[in-house]
């Protein structure tokens, strides 16, 4: 989809000279018949004709009745659902209610939001405003409901997703202060139309409708394909399946090949727009009227300099004034930018992807030269493609394409400019070099001290998400220090601004290594959450929820494992009910933050960790279904912690598929965006090569650990401070690895490597001792593999000192790798000839595993029997055989309760009744200490 200016100006001229010199008779689309009856078929869809009667939602009615009923002044409420779940019914639902009850109801047309405001009528007054998101005058009309009036004021707000714009409106409108603790707060509508509402009684109730619409008997529900049979499709879905039905009945020529509803509509339009453009004389063929369609629903038609523009565009050399008249011809519904041929917002645009989506050369003629409020609308609608139908297969590439064409026309208008950021679907790592393109051009082009400042923490968090650290640094520190400026003159109105700016620096100091750094913005952002006042808890609740969520993922990296416990208790309810508020942005937050929990718990308490992960891939997997393109990163993130989760509990078995289904969402990533996605592909290999490791496929650890080597070494030449520490977890794994495959001279080069970066690190002040205690023992065990017992001895035991240390502060952290590095220095004394000195050290190895087996015999059992097994080396070589016979015996009988017809543990126990029979002939056959 990305193609050069000049190529794909090329690639449209070349289309319209093949237009032009190739036209020929048109081909009738479809037969004769019925359907000059019917003008327009999507117009059944049409929620402004009311075709089907309501139904449902009872409860949001109920819920919407008792707000507007309140005796506050002004109130205002959000509903937000994706585009065919029913927003604009309910509300015309609502209005009839609250018009029967004495109530003025207004819709607000676009553009004259504070004019309808101003001549705001006397009593109660009900405004609705549609498609809020995409209302550039929301904050005005806003200012001016703060002006004092006679009745009681209430605003409906209709949004697909409550995301940056909402957000703005808090520091952009100076209506807040006069309203109580729960305005603007969401409704979000759930896609059944009620509990107790089967798909089939809707269906029934929209096929009877449509067909007495038509004239036709109807057809029944049995003459309607369910696009899911288990029920809960979408409301658009279920009426498009319905209409179709009744205009087979009144013998309208259906498709049966087209993959859904919505579609076969689609299609049965196309003929229809064929029919009338053949009736009005002119020579298109079906292809030709579905591009203009498309083009009209991108570019908009209001009047024939519009309609002689888009047919210039699609068909040069058709004659204007009929082409025009013919354009503005076809019957329209209302839709969120003006008038729209194909009818509602969602069939409009699954016409553009599927028509613009296939040829860059209608790409290129339909973004060529477009003016600035042209440019401007094109900017919305490919927005709104990635918000509703980034499911779809290229609607995402088409976005992008789209909004690059566009910025290209609008230049640096602040207005677009600012609306491609207000309309942005957020996610956790979501930028593009596009963005910071559109982020430089922001700053540049802001016209006042606020604009500057959002502008500012637009681009310094787009550089952040292309991992351009040093100068995300930069401009975000610029613009805290802006918003500081600016929230010193009215704190409570742009504190939620500074709060979101502080947040973005501290994010960016974690990314770039700078955990303390990091720690003190985000502290400094949850506080002044804390002190707003009451009637903005709302708005703060959900910067709260950001903020915590950075919070604990920079206090896991610091070690503070209580406080984070703190912090998460907090975070998850205030998650929980902004999910129930708006599921579709919040759920990306929640399933974050279970994931970072059970990143957390996998290292502490892993017993605890597997819910966490497990709701976080269930969410993930049920955002993807709704939307892939844009929730892959979340289903990588969730299945990669999961696996690890099981693996922590000795499960690696259990960890295969997750971490194999997270390398290959994460392959996909990296080489779509290498620069937000290079990391996440590393960590998953990494898993995934110590969990084969530990299974003993050994060649195809080596290769993934090698892989993950190569991307972080070349992560940590860019971003030595952020990625030092992972490059050093991935030289000790693949270490590891060499040497459970007997090659420890190719491990030993690569574990001095991890120690000195991780002693570095430490020195530094950096946390993770355990790493480094981790990695000396395992240099230890190296050397001893080498023949080199005299160099085994002293990095064995300095990982010892420091693991004490660390199991002094967290006993169940730590105590199993302090088990694990005394067993290492007892082996290490022992091939140095100091068998007396090894006592100690595994018998005291052996007293911890045998009090971590009582508290967890299935995780620590295996651990028990291994020390074991040591500490009956050690008496042999001592000639201690009454004390040998007896720790051989606790092993056969460890090793018989692990048996569980695996053949790893057969063979264990195998090993440990050889063991037994060489202490009772009292003599050594293996010759080595067990590791």
């Amino acid at each position: 989809m990305v193609v050069s200016e000049l190529s794909t100006r090329l690639a449209a001229a070349v289309r319209a000279a093949r237009t032009a010199a190739g036209r020929g008779l048109l081909q009738p689309a479809v037969q004769d018949g019925p359907l000059d009856a019917v003008a327009s078929p999507t117009a059944l869809l049409d929620p402004a004709r009311a075709v089907v009667p309501f139904v449902g939602r009872e409860r949001e009615l109920a819920e919407l009745s008792a707000w507007a009923g309140s005796d506050a002044p002004v109130s205002l409420r959000l509903v937000v659902a994706p585009a065919g779940f029913g927003k604009t019914r309910l509300a015309q639902e609502l209005g009839a209610r609250m018009t029967a009850a004495g109530w003025t109801v207004v819709p607000v047309p676009r553009g004259r939001e504070a004019a309808t405001v101003r001549a705001r009528p006397p009593g109660d007054v009900l405004f609705v405003v549609d498609h809020a998101a995409t209302r550039l005058g929301l904050d005005t009309m806003l200012d001016a409901l703060a002006r004092p009036a006679r009745g009681r004021t209430r605003v409906l707000m209709l949004a697909r997703v409550a995301g940056e714009w909402l957000r703005r409106l808090r520091w952009s409108s100076a209506l807040w202060e006069r309203l109580e603790r729960d305005d603007a707060t969401q409704v979000a509508l759930d896609m059944r139309l009620g509990p107790a509402l089967p798909d089939a009684v809707v269906l029934d109730g929209a096929v009877e409708a449509f067909a007495a619409h038509l004239g036709v008997p109807s057809p029944g529900v049995a003459a309607v394909r369910l696009l899911d049979p288990a029920g809960g499709a979408r409301v658009s879905d279920l009426h498009a399946g319905a209409a179709l039905a009744a205009l087979a009945a009144a013998g309208v020529r259906v498709p049966d090949d087209e993959p859904s509803p919505v579609r076969g509509l689609l299609a049965v339009a196309a003929d229809a727009w064929a029919r009338s453009a053949h009736a009005a004389g002119l020579d298109l063929d079906l292809d030709e009227v579905q591009d203009v369609v498309a083009a009209a629903c991108l570019l908009g038609v209001e009047d024939a300099a519009g309609a002689r523009d888009v047919l210039r565009r699609v068909v040069p050399g058709l004659p204007g004034r009929a082409g025009a008249r013919w354009l503005l011809g076809l019957p329209t519904t209302a839709a969120e930018l003006g008038p729209a041929p194909a009818g509602p917002d969602r069939l409009g645009d699954l016409l553009v992807v599927d028509r613009l989506g296939r040829s860059v050369a209608l790409v290129g003629s339909c973004t060529w030269g477009l003016s600035r409020k042209v440019a401007l609308r094109v900017v919305r609608v490919a927005r709104r493609l990635e918000v509703e139908l980034s499911e779809v297969p290229g609607a995402a590439a088409l976005a992008a394409e789209l909004l690059r064409r566009a910025t290209d026309s609008y230049g640096d208008d602040p207005r677009a400019l600012r609306t491609a950021f207000l309309l942005k679907p957020r996610s956790v790592a979501d930028a593009s070099p596009d963005d910071v393109d559109r982020g430089e051009r922001s700053v540049a082009a802001a016209k006042d001290a606020v604009g500057r400042a959002e502008a500012l923490v637009d681009l310094g968090s787009s550089l952040r998400d292309v991992a351009r650290l040093t100068e995300a640094l930069d401009v975000l520190e610029t613009g805290v220090a802006a918003w500081r400026k600016i929230a010193a003159g009215d704190p409570d109105r742009y504190r939620t601004a500074l709060v979101s700016a502080i947040n973005s620096y501290g994010s960016a100091h974690w990314r770039a290594g700078h955990a303390r750094e990091a720690l003190v913005a985000q502290r400094e952002a949850v506080e002044l959450c804390r002190s707003a006042p009451e009637r903005d808890t709302g708005w703060c609740q959900a910067e709260m929820a950001r903020v915590l969520i950075s919070l604990n993922v920079v206090l896991n990296d610091v070690g503070t494992p209580q406080e984070e416990d703190a912090t998460f208790a907090e975070l998850l309810p205030i998650l929980r009910t902004l999910v129930d508020r708006d599921p579709r942005q919040w759920a990306t937050f929640l399933t974050t933050a279970l994931s970072n929990r059970s990143v957390t718990l996998t290292e502490s308490r892993p017993e605890e960790a597997p819910p966490f992960a497990l709701e976080a891939v269930e969410l993930s997997r049920r955002m993807v279904l709704m939307a892939p393109e844009r929730h892959r990163f979340e289903l990588g993130f969730a299945l990669t912690n999961l696996a690890n989760a099981y693996a922590a509990l000795g499960r690696d078995r259990e960890a295969i598929e997750p971490l194999g289904e997270a390398v290959a969402l994460r392959r996909e990533l990296a080489r779509e965006n290498p620069a937000a996605h290079t990391w996440t592909l590393a960590y998953s290999l990494a898993s995934l090569g110590a969990v084969r490791s530990r299974l003993g496929d050994l060649d195809e650890a080596v290769a993934l650990e090698r892989e993950a080597v190569l991307l972080r070494r070349t992560l940590a030449r860019e971003h030595p401070a952020r990625y030092r520490r992972m490059l050093a977890a991935s030289l000790s794994n693949l270490a590891v690895t060499h040497s459970r495959a007997g090659e420890p001279e190719e491990a030993l080069p690569l574990e001095r490597e991890a120690v000195a970066i991780r002693r570095s690190l430490a020195e530094e002040g950096q946390p993770g001792e355990e790493y480094l205690a981790s990695s000396l023992s395992n240099l230890g065990v190296l050397y001893s593999e080498l023949g080199r017992p005299a160099d085994a001895v002293a990095p064995t035991e300095e990982a010892v000192g420091q693991l004490r240390l660390l199991a002094r502060r967290d006993p169940d952290r730590f105590e199993p790798d302090l088990a694990d590095a005394l067993l290492n220095l007892g082996a290490a004394l022992l091939d140095a000839r100091r068998p007396r000195e090894s006592v100690r050290p595994t018998a005291e190895a052996v007293r911890v595993r045998r009090d971590l087996a009582r508290r967890s015999p299935d995780r620590h059992l295996p651990g028990l029997a291994a020390a074991l097994s040591n500490l009956v080396s050690v008496h042999l070589d001592l000639e201690e055989w009454d004390a040998a016979a007896e720790h051989a015996q606790e092993v056969v009988d460890v090793r018989r309760r692990l048996v569980d017809g695996s053949y790893a543990h057969e063979q264990d126990l195998l090993r440990a009744l050889d063991l037994q029979s060489q202490v009772r002939r009292s003599r050594m056959s293996g010759g080595r200490a067990v590791r």
